[in-house]
């Protein structure tokens, strides 16, 4: 073999190998935050949709978290990728500027299903497009004013539209941004959540554009490993990261059209979506027949026999959106259950009374209409309504019992003889008995098992009443949710009889000793 031809093997050889030492290695110090990269400040020219107004975030600083409860935690190596706007750098080696050619010969190597991802995919070859999508190219290359024969790792890893990328220095994880320069209109319909959200709720609350700022300001999750509540980021980064519902490096929208895709997410005992859709009528018409349907096909152009989650949630008065929260109205029950219990306004009185949530109410019926008549839409609604009010009632009547016990000193342990949950969350007594924080933290009596109780009454069965009627899962919003909550209910009492008898006989103790 010539001497030349045996250096560039060589040369190629060592290139990888240092890439494989990186993956063994430890971060470097300073290496696991930082500020996001600079490889690629979207132009405005270029189509991209810029952040405006996330006022509950600054930008990382080496060791240090972000948001409003920054200074309380620090970020693992792992955020790098779960939040790289704020903590991802590129990694201290390979050195060197790149081509396209450099990244698939390295990365085939290391990564061979990640390359073969990408190269089955529409990004990988314009030749694999379907009718929807050349037509979606041609717009495209219009508005960049150039041919688009693939989407190469540089695209999205550094700047679209250039050759060459310093590795060092240029490398990012691609966030809405960067998808926004050929997908401006999803971009902005992404983004345009952040303008809606439940009323007396922060701004943009609950949206997937603001859901990882929901992360962010949320006491308890500052308070709490990392290691552990990295679990919430790795749903909640949705807000910058569209791989969330399109997975890399295939970024299929035909996947995201299935119910699946929002399911690594939506499932689990606080927002079961996914089990009780798929336990519904709708899902099991999904189940039995949704292998023969065409899920190439634009939402617009699709004619499923039973409806799914994007069917559903990104329709909106004639037109698909990947705005999905204009309808929105139970805000994962927080508002419904937890926040007016301190109001005294039941669910049916709170939507009715509110002018947007009616307006949101009329929506649903339309969508649920395009299946069924506008007077059972209308009906099913409003009996889930109804049904959100008796739930309301026992979880108002057991936070007053919780109050009642602390004001009689009755509860055991009471929050002055025991320890305090962690900064920075604020215990606020009585209102925060079997407050949130209860879910990921307890020590030593704090939470009680009584104010335990009510944590999973509210936030568990309470939203899951409201959630089994909304998919229509019969069995969700009865044995499921209701039956348990009965269940916390009367123990909740039980446990209040047995604390007040004993208070009663700790009091007689201490007058007979007198």
């Amino acid at each position: 073999m010539p001497l030349k031809g045996l250096v560039g093997i060589l040369a190629v050889s060592l290139f990888c190998l240092s890439l494989c030492y990186l993956a063994v290695l430890p971060p470097a110090i300073g290496e696991v935050a930082g500020p996001p990269s600079t490889a690629y400040p979207p132009k405005a020219d270029e189509g991209a949709v810029a952040e405006k107004g996330v006022s509950s975030t600054h930008p990382g600083e080496a060791g240090k978290g972000v948001g409003p409860y920054g200074k309380y935690w620090d970020p693992i190596p792992t955020h790098k990728y779960w939040a790289p706007q704020y903590f991802y750098k590129p990694p201290s080696i390979p050195q060197g500027i790149f081509v396209e050619k450099d990244c698939e010969e390295c990365h085939s190597r290391l990564n061979p299903l990640l390359v073969k991802s990408w190269i089955e995919s529409a990004h990988g070859s314009s030749r694999r497009l379907n009718s929807h999508q050349k037509r979606e190219l041609k717009e495209i290359q219009t508005r960049l004013g150039r041919k688009v024969p693939q989407v190469g790792c540089i695209d999205c890893h550094g700047r679209p539209g250039t050759e060459k990328l310093n590795h060092a220095t240029e490398l990012i994880m691609p966030m809405p941004e960067t998808c926004g320069v050929c997908h401006p209109k999803e971009v902005e319909e992404f983004s345009s959540e952040a303008k809606y959200g439940i009323p007396d709720w922060p701004e943009g609350r609950e949206s997937h554009a603001r859901s990882y700022d929901a992360n962010l300001g949320t006491d308890v999750w500052a308070a709490t490993d990392k290691n552990i509540v990295q679990g919430c980021d790795m749903c909640h980064n949705i807000q910058h990261k569209c791989d969330s519902c399109h997975t890399r490096h295939a970024f299929k929208a035909a996947e995201a059209r299935r119910p699946e895709a929002c399911a690594t997410c939506h499932n689990g005992p606080d927002h079961p979506d996914i089990e009780d859709y798929l336990h519904s009528k709708h899902g099991t018409i999904y189940t039995t027949e949704g292998s023969k349907w065409d899920w190439e096909e634009p939402l617009k152009e699709a004619q499923y026999p039973a409806p799914t989650c994007a069917s559903c949630h990104m329709y909106y008065r004639g037109k698909f959106s990947h705005n999905m929260v204009r309808k929105a109205i139970m805000g994962e029950g927080d508002v419904l259950f937890y926040n007016n219990i301190f109001k005294n306004i039941p669910p049916s009185k709170y939507i009715n009374e509110n002018p947007e949530l009616m307006d949101r109410r009329l929506a649903w019926i339309e969508t649920c209409a395009r299946c069924h008549s506008t007077r059972f839409s209308r009906e099913y609604l409003t009996s889930m309504d109804l049904a959100s009010d008796q739930v309301f009632a026992y979880v108002k009547e057991s936070y007053e019992l919780l109050k009642a016990l602390y004001e009689e000193k009755a509860l055991f342990p009471m929050p002055a003889d025991r320890p305090k949950a962690p900064i920075p969350v604020e215990e606020k007594w009585p209102d925060t008995l079997g407050g949130f924080y209860g879910e990921f933290w307890a020590k030593e009596g704090n939470p009680s098992r009584i104010e335990r109780d009510f944590l999973y009454m509210w936030e568990n069965d309470a939203f899951l009443v409201r959630k089994g009627l909304a998919h229509a899962n019969p069995n969700a919003f009865t044995y499921i949710s209701w039956s348990n909550l009965l269940k916390k209910y009367i123990g909740m009492q039980s446990e209040a009889a047995i604390l007040r008898r004993l208070k009663a006989l700790e009091e007689t103790g201490e007058g007979s000793k007198e």
